[in-house]
């Protein structure tokens, strides 16, 4: 007996059962997330699937335009939306994909329906539909892999569905160039691998989207809770403990830290005569434009309101002193992007020093506070070093 002989209407209705529970699982997920799009995404997948591989099972004794042809565009579609609720979990289901992804998938079910209708064989319809799953796996893949924010998780899925696709390659190559009765039913070794290999990707893509989807919540989780909401810099909280990391590594290498505290000029004036909206972006824009002049390692935060704190490690007075002012510069030639005639500056008070055991956050903030205090006093739009 043939070790790798495996009945395969117990795995078609294994392959039936797994789609119809994860989606039993997913629909009680959903009525406390239905916000979520990618879940009821993957949801539809596993509704597709579910009806395809039951159409397919009673292929024999059902028209062959709704065993094959129907079936099969079924099983494309439902195929396509599970990779699709990856692209959306992850972000990176735009328009333009969106689009081109849509495109791909109706020429896709357009090909092996017009096989279908000149009457390609069997092998020959196999060989469509296995190269059609493996090019609608290609570019989710990628996504997977090359995505910037991409975990060790996602890597793990994506590979999985690499293996996937390998599968289903082989199984094209061996409908096309072996002798082999490569149908449904068969229990050749390449069509046991293929639905076994199918079968352990439904497992591993149900429980790897619900992982995903966790993973994601428990990264907005910890952003909300690190990062200021309006600016997406780090909240004061945040800020101060990394301060602390930082202060102490440098206080043991004795190198100097420079501590700047910046406030918007006349904010409540803008909030006054524009409106609390545009004040919001007038808050983003000077984050966003304070950001991109920083280095990676700066810290930046933002202590409440309108005021804001950088660190800078291993920076001394000069320096300090030369970043503060291209940043003042900088804010004094930026305009509110919807509103251009809209200007505004900021102050900012400067404080270096070589830390010891004894300099905290507070220390360096109440220096650069009386700095900042000075340079409000002589008349705004200045840099005052503590």
């Amino acid at each position: 007996m043939n070790v790798f002989s495996i009945d395969m209407g117990t795995i078609l209705i294994i392959l039936v059962l797994g789609h119809v529970l994860t989606g039993v699982l997913i629909i009680s997920y959903r009525f406390q997330h239905n916000k979520e799009k990618s879940v009821n995404i993957f949801l539809m997948s596993k509704l597709f699937q579910s009806v395809a591989w039951i159409m397919l099972g009673f292929k024999k004794v059902i028209p062959e335009i709704i065993g094959v042809s129907i079936a099969n565009s079924i099983l494309f579609i439902g195929a396509a939306l599970e990779l699709i609720s990856f692209l959306t979990l992850i972000n990176s289901y735009n328009r333009i994909i969106k689009r081109n992804y849509n495109i791909l998938i109706f020429v896709c079910i357009l090909t092996f329906n017009v096989a279908v209708v000149y009457g390609a064989t069997e092998n020959i319809r196999i060989v469509f539909a296995s190269l059609i799953t493996a090019v609608l796996i290609v570019f989710p893949v990628y996504k997977l892999f090359k995505h910037k924010d991409s975990s060790l998780l996602q890597k793990v899925i994506a590979t999985f569905y690499v293996i996937t696709m390998i599968s289903f390659l082989s199984r094209a190559y061996a409908a096309l160039t072996l002798a082999h009765d490569m149908t449904l039913w068969s229990t050749n070794i390449f069509n046991t691998w293929s639905f076994l290999v199918l079968y352990l990707v439904m497992i591993v893509g149900s429980i790897g989207f619900i992982l995903l989807a966790k993973e994601k919540l428990d990264f907005e989780i910890v952003k909300a809770a690190s990062f200021d909401e309006l600016t997406d810099i780090f909240n004061r909280r945040t800020f101060i403990l990394h301060a602390k990391e930082l202060i102490s590594l440098f206080a043991r290498k004795k190198e100097q830290i420079s501590y700047l505290l910046i406030d918007i000029d006349h904010f409540k004036l803008i909030n006054d005569v524009h409106g609390h909206y545009i004040g919001d972006i007038v808050l983003k824009e000077f984050a966003a434009t304070i950001k991109a002049q920083l280095r990676d390692y700066d810290l930046f935060g933002r202590y409440g309101g309108e005021e804001f704190a950088i660190l800078l490690p291993g920076t001394d007075e000069e320096d300090s002193i030369e970043v503060a002012e291209r940043l003042r510069k900088t804010i004094e030639a930026a305009s509110v992007s919807i509103a251009p005639e809209i200007k505004y500056t900021i102050s900012i008070g400067v404080v270096t020093l070589i830390p010891n055991s004894d300099t905290n956050v507070d220390i360096l903030y109440k220096l650069s506070d009386n700095a900042l205090y000075t340079a409000k006093f002589q008349g705004r739009n200045r840099v005052v070093r503590s």
